[in-house]
């Protein structure tokens, strides 16, 4: 059965896959690709963002009631939908996979240092598991909490991390001739904006989504560009260029570096960050499970949604143990970065354009 959820939802739901995982290595992507121009590029990915972002919402708003599998049967046929039905399942599995895999290796490199990593996947699987069985309308209502914290926490620590660092460390902040660079850094800026394409698998239903939801999904990917340029900013303010392209976890070293006395009391701030930041996790691997368990229960009708959930939650335990280093997963997540273009956008382009040539839309009026 298809669920529908409220504006509000939906677009909290947005914030909760896109603010995860990627949020930890963003400084270093953008500063390494454009330096002090970064703020720019994100401007860029952003404004591209919100374009994809509009034609899903505009298939999920004109096919009401349908997800992406009902709606690509009929206008592309079983047998292309069951290509695209494959690639968004693989898509989300190796991604919730991979991002548990990572999260819990950074938890036991900073906190938990003598616990196994398996034990602390086993952890996260058994909680995404939960809040898969409760089904979409419950996940989009842990979005609306966690999404609130994770936004008030991102601010507060982002802005008190400012004023610890140096003007002279922003600058130059554009450069005319440097243009070029700037945009052919908005192809790896733009990443971290993906899990977007989540969209194509919540079903609208017109008496909850009004045409506001455009604004509201539009309105939430430009907060989100807004967030990211106010974390990078702030990185570079303390670190400098320089500073910051020796680590991947840029975020974390720049925490770590400030020392804010008015934050005193709250003894480590990394700490604090590290918490809202699992939040993150939680959100994106939960929404993300949900995606790829919900797309399979299209095709076994006859298995119980719990039963398909536990086989997907103890198959993604297993997966996740293959890549023996680190730097294997990241690997496999870069693949998986390139393989959003696909999901995010050529497949929900496709099906657009589809919908608009053979006028679906006037159709359905």
């Amino acid at each position: 059965m298809n669920e529908s959820l409220t504006n509000r939802q939906i677009a909290f739901i947005i914030f909760g896959i896109v603010v995860g995982y990627g949020v930890l290595g963003l400084p270093k992507n953008v500063t390494e690709n454009a330096g002090t121009g970064g703020w720019f590029s994100l401007l860029m990915a952003t404004g591209i963002t919100i374009i994809f972002t509009y034609m899903i919402t505009y298939l999920g708003y004109v096919h009401e009631h349908k997800t992406i599998y009902e709606y690509s049967n009929m206008l592309v046929g079983k047998y292309i939908t069951f290509i695209f039905m494959l690639i968004y399942i693989i898509y989300y599995f190796m991604l919730f996979t991979m991002i548990i895999r990572m999260a819990s290796e950074a938890i036991k490199l900073t906190v938990l240092i003598k616990t196994p990593v398996w034990a602390l996947c086993s952890l996260f699987l058994s909680v995404v598991y939960y809040a898969v069985i409760k089904r979409l309308e419950v996940i989009g209502r842990i979005c609306e909490i966690y999404g609130l914290i994770i936004i008030i926490g991102y601010i507060v620590i982002h802005l008190a991390v400012s004023t610890q660092g140096k003007l002279i460390n922003l600058k130059p902040f554009f450069v005319v001739e440097d243009i070029q660079s700037y945009l052919k850094a908005t192809l790896v800026t733009i990443f971290p904006f993906l899990g977007i394409e989540i969209l194509t698998i919540i079903s609208f239903d017109k008496k909850k989504n009004n045409k506001r939801i455009f604004k509201y999904t539009a309105l939430m990917v430009g907060f989100i560009g807004i967030l990211y340029i106010l974390i990078v900013e702030s990185c570079i303010s303390v670190m400098g260029v320089d500073g910051i392209v020796h680590y991947k976890d840029a975020l974390f070293a720049t925490i770590r570096r400030v020392d804010i006395k008015s934050l005193e009391f709250l003894e480590r701030i990394d700490g604090i960050f590290l918490i809202i930041w699992i939040m993150g996790m939680f959100c994106t691997a939960s929404i993300e499970a949900y995606g790829s368990i919900f797309l399979m229960s299209k095709w076994f009708k006859n298995i119980h949604f719990n039963l398909l959930a536990f086989i997907v939650i103890l198959l993604s335990f297993i997966v996740c143990h293959i890549p023996k280093t680190v730097n294997d997963v990241e690997k496999i997540m870069d693949y998986l970065s390139y393989g959003t273009l696909v999901a995010a956008g050529f497949i929900p382009a496709t099906l657009f354009l589809i919908t608009k040539v053979k006028k679906y839309d006037k159709k359905t009026k």
